[in-house]
């Protein structure tokens, strides 16, 4: 599905007006149905960069088939459309220790139970409490993972995530800058019955259900298809509008949903270079 592009030539000499810099990986690449369509480039950030009209033949022509390094981090400046107007190698954020662990524990498995929350005011008091000051414009996965392991270690809260992927088709209809947006969630006591609440607190002013969340970002309303398998919305990435999946609170990014599906690497813990580069991107703290 992958391809490798090598940008930094290609690109260097663009004047950078960028309003965004970005440290992050390549996930794919997007050339478009049709030649007249905008090549798009998916960031492991979650951000859909574009590439301009006049970069797209030497693009095209400079681009070496299934060499895309998957470990290769890259400092990448964007200007107020998303058009990449720089790009440059770079070294990952994460320790090389983290990551090893991360790689040799791939085959432990575990049963997660979520936790439910004794009432709905309790969870809008999860809510109220949640950290906000974020350090600029934020990634989502980071404010995530922050949020999720603050009230785990503040009151043993084990929460879930709710994943939603936009399809190539409603990127390019609506110009959308991301390709996913993660958000936790918590099993609520309701009325008598356990319920799921979005806990985004970046767009929502307290707990709602996965539908409202999910239409603060479908411009046309549209409802997701909820799936079980990470493949389920790669493997079709122009079919429909919008996929969403759940999963515990330890996932961090797309790449853990693909080693579920492909290794049964299911995390069970919270990674702490991961915890610790959210903190940082997020709301600039140094743990």
């Amino acid at each position: 599905m992958r391809h490798l592009i090598f940008l930094t030539c290609l690109l260097s000499a663009v004047p950078i007006k960028a309003q965004t810099s970005l440290t992050t990986q390549i996930y794919d690449i997007d050339y478009g149905k049709d030649p007249s369509e905008e090549t798009l480039v998916l960031l492991t950030s979650g951000h859909v960069a574009k590439l301009k009209k006049s970069d797209q033949l030497n693009f095209h022509k400079k681009r070496v088939k299934d060499n895309l390094p998957g470990e290769q981090w890259y400092q990448i400046t964007l200007d107020k459309n998303r058009y990449i107007t720089h790009i440059q190698e770079t070294k990952s954020p994460f320790s090389s220790l983290d990551r090893k662990i991360q790689k040799i524990n791939k085959a432990l498995q575990s049963t997660y139970v979520p936790t439910t929350v004794e009432s709905m005011a309790k969870a809008q008091q999860y809510h109220r409490e949640g950290r906000r000051n974020y350090n600029g414009e934020t990634q989502c996965f980071n404010r995530g993972m922050v949020w999720s392991y603050e009230w785990w270690k503040k009151h043993s809260v084990k929460s879930m995530k709710y994943w939603v992927f936009f399809t190539r088709n409603y990127i390019r209809r609506y110009n959308f800058e991301w390709w996913f947006h993660i958000a936790p969630y918590l099993h609520v006591m309701h009325e008598g019955k356990v319920v799921e609440r979005a806990m985004d607190l970046k767009y929502t002013s307290g707990p709602v259900d996965l539908r409202r969340w999910t239409n603060i970002f479908m411009r046309n309303d549209a409802e997701c298809k909820i799936v079980t398998k990470y493949s389920d919305y790669a493997d079709y990435p122009y079919t429909g509008d919008c996929y969403v999946m759940r999963s515990n609170m330890y996932v961090y990014q797309p790449a853990d949903l693909e080693m579920n599906e492909a290794w049964g690497y299911t995390k069970d813990s919270f990674l702490m270079d991961e915890v610790r580069g959210a903190y940082l991107e997020a709301f600039g703290i140094r743990l």
